[in-house]
């Protein structure tokens, strides 16, 4: 065969030489298959995987996620330092019992990319017989490269031993913890408080919503207004907050409609940021989880083990209603006992009829709801009981190593701080998955 340019040309000679040999040349046309260069997407770059970068049939490539160059700011110099992971259970700590025995995932290292490929692929395009790239999963349609979610700057402790007591939290382990100062003017005397939440986004952050709840003599739900409220993002120690320390102003809270101040049913809201958040090592977004529904496998499961950080009251003579919740209506903010230093604990999911066992010993008036989880330990302590209203209640997905916000510091018992079988209740945020997205402008990480 011979071709030249986008003919063929093939000879035929005859076998038989005894006939006169003759030589027939058909020439036939070729469609060179050829997709062309690969669509741009936001921040992203088309990474061929030949050197000739061909578009030609057969080609392939790849779309891979840029790095904020303004996400690389090292962290300051001046960070708390985590301290060593050596800390060992008391001697005489009264063993947890079965339903906290935990296995621990695999822990992988911290990943600091700053945009990820949603929806999750295998990220090859390949040139087919169609002139399109396409790709096995997505097809044709083209993933989009979102910020990173759930990625700490600094490593978390692995799931191995419990926290006695917490510990003090590094710059960097927690980019989405928020603090959430509250001036409400619109009571006599001015009520002020604190409470925490986790950045969903640029522009979102979600926390309970009695922390966004103006206190009130009855029932009603009448938030505080959006002015009332600053968001800080980035904080270790109050003591050294970064230069940007006013906090960002809020622009729109959202309560969840049927939120009951009476049983702390529903207790989620979003706040919606005047100005966009700046990602750097020091915040980040953390992941939702998937939409739960009732009669779904409890999400997340009985024994995983979650993280919480906040600024949570320490005094050892607090009950679980102000510990638990960090803020409770008209606490004020610095008084005595609230840690200068962000902290954090592990502390385990509670099977459900084990938290409501316990609670309907205490007072038939305790409600745990669909929308609810409980996490501690049986034997209590202090740790079950530090962080701040609305703080999230974080893990870390097995197949992804991000962490995912499961949880909202939410509610807890009367006793004081620690007491045995009073564990701390939280708003079971995979519930809540599609409700926060039908108002977030971003789209779904599942």
């Amino acid at each position: 065969m011979n071709s030249a340019s986008q003919h063929a040309q093939f000879p035929f000679p005859e076998a038989d030489l005894s006939v006169l040999t003759e030589v027939f040349t058909v020439i036939y046309p070729i469609s060179v298959i050829d997709c062309g260069p690969p669509e741009e997407i936001v921040k992203g770059e088309v990474v061929f995987d030949g050197p000739d970068n061909s578009t030609l049939f057969g080609a392939s490539f790849q779309y891979r996620c840029l790095e904020d160059p303004q996400s690389t700011i090292p962290t300051p110099p001046d960070a708390i330092p985590t301290p060593p992971d050596a800390i060992p259970t008391p001697p005489d700590a009264t063993p947890t019992p079965p339903n906290s025995i935990l296995t621990p995932p695999t822990t992988p290292p911290a990943n600091n990319s700053t945009y990820i490929t949603r929806p999750v692929s295998n990220g090859t395009y390949v040139c087919g017989e169609r002139g399109k790239w396409t790709n096995v999963e997505l097809g044709t349609k083209l993933p989009s490269c979102l910020p990173a979610c759930g990625e700490p700057s600094q490593p978390l402790p692995s799931h191995v031993r419990r926290i006695v007591g917490g510990r003090v939290a590094s710059a960097g382990q927690f980019p989405w913890q928020a603090r959430l100062s509250v001036e409400d003017s619109s009571r006599v005397p001015e009520g002020r408080w604190f409470g925490s939440g986790a950045l969903l986004s640029a522009s979102w952050v979600v926390t309970a919503a009695h922390v966004l709840r103006s206190p009130r003599r009855d029932p009603s739900v009448v938030p505080v207004s959006p002015g009332s409220v600053r968001v800080h993002l980035g904080l270790a120690d109050l003591r050294r907050p970064p230069v940007a320390s006013a906090g960002h102003a809020v622009q729109r809270l959202l309560l969840h409609p049927r939120f009951d101040p009476r049983n702390y049913n529903h207790d989620i809201a979003l706040l919606r940021l005047a100005q966009p958040a700046h990602y750097t090592p020091l915040v980040r977004p953390v992941c939702l989880p998937l939409p739960w529904a009732e009669g779904q496998p409890p999400a997340p499961p009985p024994n995983t083990l979650g993280l919480v950080a906040g600024w949570g009251v320490m005094a050892a003579n607090g009950s679980a209603d102000s510990a638990v919740q960090g803020v409770v209506a008209g606490e004020v903010e610095g008084e005595g006992g609230v840690s200068d230093v962000l902290r954090y604990v592990k502390l385990p999911v509670v099977e459900r009829s084990e938290c409501e066992g316990s609670y309907a010993s205490r007072s038939r008036s305790y409600n745990i709801t669909s929308g609810m989880f409980c996490a501690g330990f049986y034997e209590g302590g202090r740790d079950t009981c530090q962080g701040d209203s609305g703080g999230a209640f974080v893990t870390q997905d097995p197949r992804t190593g991000r962490w995912v916000v499961q949880g909202l510091v939410s509610w807890g018992g009367p006793e004081e701080c620690g007491s045995r079988r009073v564990y701390g209740v939280y708003t079971r945020v995979a519930k809540y998955a599609h409700w926060l997205h039908s108002h977030m402008d971003t789209d779904r990480w599942w």
